[in-house]
């Protein structure tokens, strides 16, 4: 009899199947001129705009056969924490989905604690474990999957470092290996993705001079080593984002299937976006106005749940 393969996991980066979306009817409004700034959005949203864009990205996602989930659908314990979190739409940040389960994150002290238990429940809900949790008093909000063999964890200012370093052994029992990197302590490398995400097997954009120093750790070893060198004998070509690029979300898209992109329009200038049609990659562009004021990407937005 064969195995039975879970409706779930992110590992290989096939066509995207399923994500988690969150529409912050309850909350956006709560975003004020005396707030904003402590709920990390840029400026306070236009609410009616902002919910449009939101809904016209679930749209785009649904004309392209993806499959969008609601976290209203699936609370019941933390129903009346949507109404408290105003951030909850940046869902990428709050957990990773694997074919193991989800590695779900703790979230910082401040106006983002919290997000996690409404995604726990949403998750175990819709029948996906929590391969791994934190515990309350570590800080770690995510990780980034280059391949089936292969985590990527980066120490931004939303992560501890003595949490990263508890969970390798963890991360181990997926992953043949974690590349770890050490990454300036600044808002605009708050997140992975904001300098490094795959396109296909064989390419990756990323924003080389968030790189200070890079680690190859394995069961066995850990050494230094040169991101660019070491991906490249595995065949994988580095894209570089220039500076302007980075603070526009360059590399934070949803890749709907390998050499396939959901982006901002803004992201990426033509030079690069001519790179990238060279080597056969084709965006789908989005463009926000309202959807900037929250300072995330569409990737920011989406939880991945499942590539097959």
């Amino acid at each position: 009899m064969s195995e039975v393969k879970p409706m779930f996991g992110t590992e290989k980066l096939a066509r995207l199947k399923k994500v988690l979306l969150h529409s912050p009817i309850e909350s956006l409004s709560t975003i004020t001129q005396s707030n904003y700034k402590y709920h990390l959005f840029n400026y306070v949203p236009n609410v009616d705009q902002y919910l449009l864009e939101h809904e016209q990205y679930a749209q785009l996602l649904q004309a392209h056969d993806v499959e969008v989930l609601h976290v209203r659908n699936f609370v019941h314990k933390t129903k009346e924490l949507l109404a408290k979190l105003p951030n909850l739409p940046y869902l990428h940040d709050t957990a990773v989905v694997t074919s193991k389960g989800a590695i779900l994150s703790e979230m910082s002290p401040g106006t983002r604690a919290g997000e996690e238990q409404v995604v726990k429940e949403v998750l175990t809900n819709i029948g996906i474990p929590i391969f791994h949790e934190f515990e309350t008093d570590e800080q770690f909000e995510g990780c980034l999957i280059l391949s089936p063999t292969t985590l990527i964890i980066v120490d931004t200012e939303r992560l501890n470092p003595s949490t990263i370093e508890r969970f390798f052994a963890k991360a181990l029992e997926i992953f043949e290996e974690v590349i770890y990197v050490e990454a300036p302590q600044a808002r605009r490398f708050m997140h992975p993705d904001m300098i490094f995400n795959r396109i296909s097997e064989n390419l990756v954009l990323y924003f080389p001079p968030a790189f200070l120093r890079t680690y190859l750790i394995n069961r066995y070893k850990r050494i230094e080593i040169d991101l660019k060198t070491y991906l490249g004998t595995k065949n994988i070509e580095l894209v570089e984002i220039n500076d302007v690029e980075q603070q526009n979300w360059g590399c934070s898209f949803v890749p709907l299937e390998p050499n396939i992109l959901i982006h901002y329009d803004m992201a990426l200038n033509d030079q690069t976006k001519k790179r990238l049609k060279q080597r056969g990659v084709q965006t789908i562009e989005f463009h926000p106005e309202a959807l900037l004021a929250g300072g995330g990407s569409l990737r920011c937005l989406t939880l991945r749940l499942w590539r097959a």
